[in-house]
């Protein structure tokens, strides 16, 4: 989200007039300059017209209203920047900056994940923009178009809008080529190309500063820093994040601040220095649960959980834990609600077209029907010539749009790189069949597995050979279990296996197999020498569990077990194991007071 607040928001303050001799309207041109450099000098203007209200023109107080409204973004403020964006609509300026309102309200719905309002107001702003000549407002809607697309995860329509802008742009609108550039290398990094998104990103910086840009070469440099992060190269970050830091708080960006603050917390965990990570991220943990600070948090309590668990403050650990998972399960929730709102409209939109084309067909054959009214019998041939030809038209488009719509559909359900239901997939139907089974009285059962050392093969043969290592753990577990069984990925080198109508004697079994088929694989076939194992942790439902929550955390604490009992083994939860766990971390508390 912050690339796309950041760059919505740095096109929609481009001067819209020519000053005139007029006071008034010269602090406005002023202020909209101000607004991409010293928003601190903005304010000052803005509340100088505020005093003078009565003297303004209708026009001067809907863009004073504009204006205001981007102080109110920058500061996370999103509601209030909509009333009074609203407010400037409602005095019917110019066409011009009917479309600019247009932009700033596309900007705070989607800081608040109000998708389907972004795409009606992207489409209602493209229908205005063709009747405008304005070269530059063109450039601007493409922009905004590859921003758009960028949020919803449709990269390849992101970069066709990009191209475009930059191809308009090139030599002429510096600042729209410059951001065409910072998209281009965001969905590099999105997609984690990070090879291309480091010389995309080094590319925007330079042109940013060559061009006195300071917003967009800070956000070049922090995307460098967050390919730093991503390969592990923590020292560059920490130099990178450092100054966009300070760079930020002059501009008093606190949206760009917080984000700045989770990556700081991540990268000086990264490089040992634990006061540090522990200071950002408590300052991280301490922002609201609004929307635009979960990705934030997620990072933060990710940090947490990893510093407390290395300190042996175990149960501080856990909790920090489930809150890392309670804001992935959000941030997942969010890119369901992109991907169904990205796919309504392309579906309307489909449809509209496809009315359209019914409907001019319809005409084409009553017009044509009558001329072969008047024809012999042989035109007849034509007509059903005709008749087919549509019928087969209409079958084959019909069949594309249900292949579109079953290929998004197992996008959204499976891990692309396992081939096994992703998180979010996954533990929907595993609670579907839970619920089946608690109706038959049933027993099922949780399996949860974790990749011994995982890190370690990432760190010495690379990420390859980690992908590789995990598609040959699936390939191997996956004849080990039933048709009915639900396989998911939760996440990183995590697993579960979901085993409907399976007792815990029976899921220990399973359990067992698999990490003895997990030490098996033979991986010199990578390239490279190492061993694979697995800890695996296994519970089964009581009669008071209503949902699979319990049971996850069950199986979660026998995970916990086998991992620092030494690795490469399956422990079955019990009570006494919950209860030692929490005695230790009692212990511990004891002692570190």
């Amino acid at each position: 989200m912050p690339i796309i607040l950041f760059v919505l928001l740095l096109l929609s303050i481009s001067p819209i007039a020519v000053a005139k001799e007029d006071s008034n309207e010269v602090k406005l041109n002023r202020i909209s300059q101000f607004l991409s450099n010293s928003p601190q000098q903005s304010e000052s203007l803005i509340n100088e017209l505020l005093d003078d209200w009565q003297t303004l023109e209708r026009e001067e107080r809907a863009k004073l209203m504009m204006y205001q409204s981007v102080l109110h973004t920058y500061n996370g403020e999103y509601e209030a920047a909509i009333v009074l964006l609203k407010k400037s609509e409602s005095l019917k300026p110019d066409e011009v900056t009917q479309i600019l309102i247009y932009q700033y309200l596309a900007t705070n719905y989607i800081a608040l994940k109000q998708y389907p309002k972004v795409l009606d107001l992207m489409t209602a702003n493209l229908e205005r923009i063709e009747n405008v000549l304005d070269i530059e407002i063109k450039i601007g809607a493409y922009i905004r178009l590859s921003n758009l697309s960028l949020e919803l995860y449709a990269y390849e329509e992101q970069r066709e809008f990009a191209l475009k802008a930059m191809e308009l742009s090139q030599n002429n609108y510096a600042q729209e080529y410059c951001i065409a550039m910072l998209l281009s290398a965001y969905a590099d990094l999105s997609e984690a190309k990070y090879s291309r998104a480091k010389k995309g990103l080094l590319a925007s910086r330079i042109f940013a500063d060559s061009n006195q840009m300071p917003l967009i070469s800070l956000m070049s440099q922090k995307g460098l820093a967050s390919v730093a992060i991503n390969t592990e190269d923590y020292q560059s970050a920490k130099k990178l994040l450092e100054p966009v830091l300070k760079g930020y708080q002059e501009f008093n960006f606190q949206t760009e601040i917080n984000h700045v603050n989770a990556l700081l917390s991540q990268t000086y965990f990264g490089l040992g220095d634990y006061v540090q990570a522990e200071l950002f991220a408590t300052k991280t943990m301490k922002l609201n649960d609004e929307p635009n600070h979960i990705q934030n948090k997620s990072i933060a309590s990710k940090v947490l959980s990893q510093l407390y668990r290395d300190s042996n403050q175990f149960k501080l650990a856990y909790e920090y834990l489930g809150l890392h998972q309670q804001y992935e399960n959000q941030l997942l929730d969010d890119t369901k609600a992109k991907a169904n709102a990205y796919q309504l409209a392309k579906f309307k939109h489909q449809e509209q077209a496809r009315e359209i084309a019914l409907l001019n067909q319809e005409r084409q054959l009553m017009e044509t029907q009558k001329e072969l009214d008047q024809s012999a019998q042989a035109n007849n041939v034509m007509i059903v010539t005709m008749l087919v030809g549509s019928i087969f038209f209409l079958s084959l488009f019909l069949f594309s749009s249900h292949r579109q719509k079953l290929r998004y559909r197992k996008l959204a359900l499976i891990d692309r790189l396992t081939g096994v239901y992703n998180r979010g997939a996954g533990q929907d139907f595993a609670e579907n069949e839970f619920v089946q089974t608690c109706l038959r009285e049933a027993h099922f059962s949780v399996v949860l597995f974790d990749l011994d050392h995982f890190k370690k093969i990432n760190d010495s043969f690379g990420h390859a050979t980690g992908d590789w290592a995990l598609k040959h753990v699936i390939s191997v577990v996956k004849p080990l279990i039933r048709d009915g069984d639900i396989f998911t990925r939760m996440g990183g080198e995590e697993f579960a296996l979901f085993l409907p109508y399976s007792n815990e004697e029976a899921a220990i079994e399973i359990a067992e197999r698999c990490q003895k088929a997990i030490a098996a694989i033979e991986t010199k076939y990578s390239g490279h020498q190492f061993s694979l194992s697995a800890s695996f942790g296994v519970s089964s439902n009581m009669v008071d569990d209503l949902s699979l929550d319990p049971i996850l955390k069950r199986a979660d604490i026998a995970l916990y077990v086998s991992k620092n009992a030494g690795r490469n083994q399956v422990t079955r939860y019990s009570k006494e194991l919950e209860e030692q766990g929490q005695s230790q971390n009692e212990t511990i508390q004891l002692g570190l007071s």
